[in-house]
């Protein structure tokens, strides 16, 4: 319990505090631009349904990642929400121990796994479709490719490997990405999200030597 000033009160520190909350809140969760033609995308196909389970599964798969750098006191500046999860933005991350690291990535996977042990357990409406929604996020993310959650692991405890990795994700998410062309335009949600996960290994790729420069100074 949080002990008010003396002489003030109570209702009038709450309100304000409840307002600080929720704009903390705001601040720490954002959506990238690119989730609009992604659930456009969706909408398009005629799955409005699937809209709302993504968005929610998203949210929870980001709250355990949130969850687990909380735990680990490490200082989140936001969570970007993405169409394959999100990024969480933590200052000098690399600083961190490797073992925080892994925990704070592992964070996202596990909130979804749980979900997904709940949805199989209870029943509730739209059972099935939750539990897919879970099956492939959480397949995604395990999958040994940057940015996702198991690629990540993956650079942490093999960093010597991290350019390898990149380019082995750039041209995976290029493969994807060609397949679901063949598709549309029901594979449309899929062809944004393999650009996506394309352009941000390129991005990665051209940073890179900026990366190098600062990990030596780093390890100095």
């Amino acid at each position: 319990m949080t002990a008010l000033p003396s002489g003030v009160p109570a209702g009038k520190i709450r309100e304000p505090e409840r307002r600080a909350g929720r704009n903390h809140l705001s601040r720490v969760f954002r959506l990238h631009p690119v989730m609009l033609p992604f659930l456009l995308a969706i909408i398009a196909t005629g799955n409005v349904s699937v809209y709302a389970v993504i968005l929610g599964s998203l949210l929870v798969h980001e709250g355990g990642h949130l969850l687990a750098a909380r735990l680990v006191r490490a200082p989140v500046r936001s969570c970007t929400v993405m169409p394959y999860g999100g990024e969480i933005d933590i200052p000098l991350f690399s600083r961190l121990p490797k073992r925080d690291r892994l925990f704070i990535v592992s964070g996202g996977p596990a909130a979804t796994a749980v979900l997904l042990l709940l949805a199989v357990a209870v029943p509730v409406p739209g059972q099935p479709l939750l539990i897919t929604a879970q099956v492939v996020l959480l397949s995604l993310n395990l999958l040994p490719l940057l940015p996702l959650d198991g690629g990540r692991a993956l650079d942490i405890l093999l960093p010597e490997i991290k350019h390898r990795l990149i380019l082995a994700s750039v041209i995976v998410a290029g493969a994807a990405g060609t397949a679901a062309l063949l598709y549309l335009p029901g594979s449309a949600p899929y062809l944004f999200l393999s650009l996506f996960l394309m352009l941000q290994n390129i991005r990665h790729w051209r940073f890179r030597k900026y990366e190098q420069a600062a990990e030596r100074v780093r390890r100095k």
